[in-house]
């Protein structure tokens, strides 16, 4: 009887078996019926993908193209500005009644570690470089005596219209919104060191 019993057995996984092979053939002939279907859906997509990668290509290449011809337009901009940069600010003026050689914004270079830039309010008055972080807060004295100290543009740096008022003590790091405005500042300075030493300030300034 266990014999008769192990032969049935047999028979029940050869005919499981075989039912699970009719399963898998049924299932994949299901699943190419349905792929097979979607042949002409495929190939269409495939021939709409290649026209996207064409258009994606000439977007891309015309982005490039402005964004070059951005770039041209504002290095001209920023030559122009360079040089014909008028501002009712530029001159300076020695003998000011109000004792205001100079002023106007500047960016300044902190001294900590991270040399990071700060727009302030400069002006030169009293012989001395002088700042403000507001119109109304403070004077904080960068330059105690000019007559102390020289002025030198700066152009290995990594910012442009940078010059650099250098005393005994310290230095001080600044930065001028163009070109004409820097020239401005460094002869404001040069002046008012020559007029804290009695000079002329007339003549040095033509000179």
């Amino acid at each position: 009887q266990i014999n008769v019993l192990q032969a049935k057995k047999k028979f029940e996984i050869l005919d499981a078996m075989l039912s699970f092979m009719h399963a898998q053939y049924t299932f994949f002939q299901q699943g190419y019926s349905l792929l097979h279907e979607l042949d002409p859906y495929m190939k269409k997509l495939a021939t709409e993908l290649d026209q996207l990668v064409i258009d994606s290509a000439v977007e891309k290449r015309e982005m490039e193209h402005k964004h070059a011809l951005i770039q041209q337009r504002s290095e001209s901009v920023s030559f122009f500005q360079d040089f014909s940069y008028d501002d009712s600010k530029v001159e300076f003026n020695v003998d000011a009644p109000n004792g205001v050689v100079m002023e106007g914004y500047l960016f300044k270079r902190a001294s900590n570690a991270f040399k990071t830039w700060n727009r302030r309010w400069f002006s030169i008055q009293n012989s001395q470089l002088v700042y403000q972080k507001k119109l109304k807060d403070v004077l904080t004295v960068v330059v105690e005596d000019l007559r102390l100290c020289t002025v030198k543009p700066c152009e290995d740096i990594e910012r442009r219209f940078c010059f650099e008022v250098v005393s005994p003590t310290k230095s001080c790091m600044l930065q001028a919104d163009s070109e004409k405005l820097r020239q401005a500042w460094i002869q404001a300075v040069q002046a008012s060191i020559a007029s804290a030493y009695r000079e002329s300030p007339d003549s040095y300034y033509i000179e």
